[in-house]
């Protein structure tokens, strides 16, 4: 950890230098993605944990990083040695950071403004001032600590034709101007890159995973400006940038713009989806109407030419994944010396062959045995786990597709038929029988996700067992692979389902040194009838994948659960066997026939 200790005494002396006691440095980039380009990993650089989401605050003396349940044991790992405690989110005792911060006697706090929400700043700053404690917002340490700092990405942008976008950029743009005039407002500046890639049908590849490109927005009653490096607009997207009467202008220059606005004009922002370094621009001549962004409720609900191409990408994911488990399968059967990277690796070629592929929608998770538990493991390019028979192995993976964007997890024993651990048979049933008890919903118009969240946990809870993370997030179209509004889980979302929604299903559990267990489908929320009491709905399941066999135990299940499972195996088969060879054909038949048989 030596050069973490080193970067923590850089940013100390220029914290010094400043006459700042503490410096808090996000996950987030200028536009809150939750991944980010090489160039926004400041967090990273100075404290060695690798995860996406996180919080570092570093004192004169101390520092501390703030993160959530799915990256415990990963920061406990990666955070040893370091000088850096780790501060589990949500555990009792977490301590949160303002109190943290001013118990560590700080009288000045700095940050830097266009890496942090405007909601988080504010908050932030009322906290701290209530403790006598200033916050400024201006403090960037970058130029002076990160050394080598890799450069913004350059990717050019390219068009996402109709035909899979189902709508025409000037049909969204006049869809978000609408709801614009019914929240009163006249302009609407955008930060979040999936909210401008979906408006203007525009997709790049400036981040890992999802495909977007760097750049701002600013909407108006009559133009709209784009806001990003030249050289990512090539002749092409000029053009049709000019046919949708759309402008360009600097990265920089949204800034600029806002300030020239004329007095009176009204300006819609969402304090969590936009910097506070942006904020700031708005002149004070200026109202602000506060709204959640509609782009962002908009491209929620899929259209249904978004629907058709999402379950044509789960045919070919679903292709991709039955080689891959054939292959695996008989590569243990052979005795071949396998690890997780090669796995991996191995996944994401196949992937690549199917159409539409454009790569991974996430790093995937290949999870052998105890790193199963980690819940956002990420196995090492070298040196990762050998993956042999007498173990559980744990998959989540997703592609980007040009008709859509998939996730799925799936969990495998590899132990020999009949071996498998009691204790995991009934680990892996009670998640199981969750994650059909959840898809199998149905419900009012006008619920919400945490509503429907205890569906999936009350088999684990019923023998003691948990998990902390969300059991359903959205879903973009070949865009973000999280996506709101939308979710299923414990806490409170006002958000309602709506028909056309697209949300994960992946209830799990983690048994720390032992294994981890989660399934995960993709669901479309659809009308299931009307009655006297309104409108009712529930789940199509999208994902087309086998659940393993040798972790289904038929005790452990009621009649209504097996005949779910045998009827999902039926559809699976004949989605995806006229794709498959003889041999595979044989393969999946075996995979997909009735539990009882």
């Amino acid at each position: 950890m030596s050069s973490v200790t080193e970067r923590l005494a850089a940013l100390r002396r220029y914290m010094r230098s400043c006459g700042v006691d503490a410096c808090i440095v996000p996950s987030d980039d200028v536009h809150q993605s939750e991944y980010v380009a090489d160039h926004f990993k400041y967090r990273e650089y100075l404290s060695g944990f690798s995860g996406s989401a996180g919080t570092l605050a570093v004192t004169l003396r101390g520092a501390g990083l703030w993160t959530d349940s799915r990256y415990f044991l990963q920061a406990s790992q990666q955070l040893s040695g370091s000088g850096i405690d780790l501060m589990r989110l949500k555990m009792p005792d977490c301590p949160d950071m303002a109190d943290w911060l001013l118990a560590q006697g700080c009288r000045t706090v700095g940050l830097d403004g266009e890496v942090f929400p405007l909601e988080t700043v504010l908050a932030l700053e009322e906290k701290l001032q209530a403790g006598g404690c200033s916050l400024d917002s201006g403090f960037r340490s970058y130029d002076e600590v990160w050394t080598g700092r890799p450069a913004l990405p350059a990717a050019p942008f390219f068009v996402l034709e109709e035909r899979y976008a189902g709508r025409s950029c000037q049909d969204k743009l006049s869809a978000v101007r609408a709801r614009m005039q019914q929240a009163g407002a006249d302009y609407l500046p955008l930060s979040s890159l999936d909210d401008i890639a979906w408006m203007l049908n525009l997709r790049g590849s400036d981040i890992d995973f999802n495909p977007v490109g760097l750049a701002y927005l600013l909407l108006g009653p009559q133009r709209c400006t784009l806001f990003t490096e030249a050289g990512k607009i090539t002749p092409s997207v000029g053009e049709y940038l000019a046919q949708n009467h759309i402008d360009t202008d600097a990265y920089t220059a949204l800034g600029d713009h806002l300030e020239a606005l004329p007095a009176g004009s009204r300006v819609l922002i969402d304090r969590r989806r936009i910097n506070y370094a942006v904020y700031r621009h708005i002149p004070a001549s200026c109202s602000v109407v506060e709204a959640p962004l509609p782009t962002t409720a908009l491209k929620a609900v899929k259209n249904a030419t978004e629907i058709a191409g999402l379950r044509r990408a789960m045919v070919e994911d679903g292709v991709a994944y039955v080689r891959f488990w054939r292959w695996l399968e008989t590569a243990l059967a052979r005795g071949e010396s396998l690890d997780e990277a090669s796995l991996s690796r191995r996944l994401q070629a196949l992937r690549l062959t199917r159409e539409g592929c454009r790569g991974e929608s996430f790093e995937p998770i290949v999870a052998y045995g105890p790193n199963g538990a980690i819940v956002h493991y990420e196995p090492a390019a070298e040196g990762s786990a050998r993956v042999a028979a007498g173990n559980i192995l744990l998959i989540d993976q997703g592609g980007q597709y040009l008709q859509g964007t998939t996730d799925m997890t799936r969990t495998h024993s590899l132990y020999a038929p009949g071996q498998a651990p009691d204790d995991y048979l009934a680990d892996y049933a009670a998640v199981l029988r969750g994650n059909i008890a959840l898809s199998e919903a149905v419900f009012p118009d006008y619920t919400r996700g945490c509503q429907l969240d205890v569906l999936a946990r009350q088999f684990l809870w019923k023998q003691g067992g948990q998990y902390l993370h969300g059991t359903g997030h959205g879903v973009g179209h070949f865009l973000n692979v999280h996506e709101g509004p939308q979710s299923i889980r414990m806490e409170e979302n006002p958000v309602v389902l709506e028909e056309g929604m697209v949300l994960s299903d992946e209830p799990g559990i983690y048994r720390t040194d032992r294994y981890g267990i989660r399934l995960e489908n993709l669901l479309l929320v659809t009308e299931k009838f009307q009655s006297d009491y309104g409108r009712f709905l529930g789940f199509e399941v999208l994902t087309l994948c086998p659940f393993d066999r040798e972790s289904i135990d038929p005790a452990r299940f009621s009649p209504g659960e097996i005949a779910w499972i045998d009827a999902y195996h039926r559809r699976v088969e004949e989605s995806l066997l006229p794709f498959l060879d003889e041999e595979e054909k044989a393969w999946l038949k075996e995979k997909t026939r009735p539990i009882a048989g």
